[in-house]
């Protein structure tokens, strides 16, 4: 009988619950940060009352491979460059400067020269940011970011691991070099590209040579937008593990602080997962009772009181970003964009679905994934394909984790030309993630380490003028 336990669901509560609270005392007035306070506590109590447990290890082969996780998680994290201990990738100018000016300045961050206020999903960094201001130093701050970072992903492989039969490592292998076939994809639109295992190939970032659209493997995620990626990956499997809709909207609220773009991304996920979780098993057909079980499933204090508040509040500091305001669709407008479009879909992720339809074909999750991989390229939020790459986060944790059931439920014995097939996909997305460790290894040794903290765009900032959340909650720092 294997032994269950609330606690690491907790500690995942924990996790993405006190950059909320942190927010609210930081950055709200005075009114709004002890009420907010009060029931973002309150909701705690209540959604640690009905966590679902989960599985603890419970023999010393169990627990070794949780240690083995741990090493492995401390040097993909130490090796991602948070911290500023190794060489960092491009988009860390940005990160660096968010986290440095978080550390320096007072909250919330307004330049009133220019009229603007930091309006950005900032929940990865508000607890090093805390510890930065208490011990007044940077570095100290960036070497607590390693400490957030590495908990939150070993959380998110403690998560996958409770759910599997089998507990082995090949999970977190699977998940640090799970990627689309970049370098297929790289072949096919920059054919010159011919020598793979050239220094100048190796050198490159593979993933945006479909010109207009870009999926990002897990390595990617954690070098480039880490602060986005492990709060989403955390929140993702939490609302996968929830077993009730008791506490599902209370956890799905506090991803919009963390990574917006995700929240947005994993809507149509949470829409399922409520009518699953509040299905009335006992009706065999879909009526009026069952959408009054469904809604009524919901009706917590923890969700309707602790959630609301905390998506209300978000919303309303993150809705003034310059950036959002440019948002539209963009269908393939031409015989180059379409065939961009079919290969991109093609070697990113249709490889995966083709060969996982077979035993998923009556899984209703695995269609609502597929629909957001086809549909979210089409979405352009800010000038680039930022919400392709972001919102697809969670709908890559879903295809991670429907290929990790289909091993899981299948034995080496058993393994036919489908398996196999698989395991080369696999083979050959890893060259992604291949490249960037590469990257930071060469330029590791060739001194490269933190970059200069430069925040530039309108990314980053939203207007004072006619600023809601200023207007009604936010603290005045003058």
């Amino acid at each position: 009988m294997q032994k269950n336990s609330k606690i690491p669901v907790i500690l995942g509560y924990l996790y993405i619950i006190i950059p909320i609270i942190i927010f609210f005392i930081g950055w709200c007035n005075i009114y709004t940060a002890v009420l907010g306070t009060v029931i973002i506590l309150v909701s705690l109590y209540y959604a640690i009352k009905n966590a679902p447990k989960i599985w603890v290890p419970e023999n010393k082969k169990q627990i070794f491979l949780l240690l083995v996780t741990l090493l492995i998680v401390l040097i993909w994290v130490y090796s991602s460059g948070i911290g500023a201990l190794v060489f960092q990738n491009t988009d860390h100018y940005q990160r660096n400067a968010i986290f440095e000016i978080l550390v320096k300045q007072p909250w919330p961050v307004i330049e009133q020269k220019q009229s603007i206020i930091m309006t950005y999903y900032i929940g990865f960094w508000l607890p090093s940011a805390v510890i930065g201001k208490i011990f007044n130093n940077i570095q100290i701050g960036y070497y607590f970011q390693i400490f957030w970072a590495s908990l939150g992903v070993f959380l998110f492989f403690y998560y996958v691991l409770s759910v599997l039969k089998r507990k082995t490592i090949f999970p977190i292998i699977l998940f640090i070099f799970f990627s689309g076939l970049d370098a297929i994809g790289n072949f096919f639109i920059n054919s010159e590209d011919l020598l793979y295992f050239s220094f100048p190939y190796f050198f490159r970032h593979l993933e945006n040579w479909s010109i207009f659209y870009q999926y990002s493997s897990n390595t990617t995620l954690l070098y480039w937008v880490f602060n986005q990626a492990i709060p989403a990956w955390v929140i993702t499997m939490l609302l996968l593990n929830e077993k009730s809709n008791k506490n599902i909207l209370f956890i799905y609220s506090c991803m919009f602080l963390h990574a917006t773009l995700p929240a947005i991304g994993v809507l149509p996920i949470i829409f399922y997962l409520i009518i699953k979780n509040g299905y009335n098993k006992t009706e065999k057909i879909f009526n009026f009772k069952q959408v009054k079980s469904i809604i009524f499933s919901t009706i917590t204090f923890q969700n309707l009181i602790g959630g609301l508040s905390i998506m209300m509040i978000s919303y309303l500091y993150l809705s003034n970003n310059i950036s959002s305001e440019k948002s539209y669709m963009m269908y393939p407008s031409s015989k180059v964009h379409l065939l961009c479009y079919i290969l991109f879909i093609l070697f990113e992720v249709g490889l995966y679905l083709m060969f996982l339809f077979k035993k998923y074909k009556t899984n209703i999750l695995f269609y609502i994934m597929t629909f957001g991989f086809l549909f979210y390229p089409f979405v352009i939020i800010g000038e680039s394909c930022d919400f392709c790459m972001r919102a697809s986060i969670p709908l890559f944790v879903i295809l991670y984790f429907f290929i990790l059931k289909y091993f899981d439920d299948t034995s080496v014995k058993m393994w036919k030309t489908a398996e196999y097939l698989l395991i080369i996909f696999f083979l050959t997305g890893a060259m992604t993630p291949l490249h960037e460790i590469y990257r930071t290894v060469y330029c590791t040794k060739q001194g490269y380490t933190k970059v200069t903290p430069k925040l530039e765009g309108d990314n980053f900032f939203g207007y004072i003028n006619n600023n809601k959340f200023l207007k009604y909650f936010g603290k005045n720092n003058n």
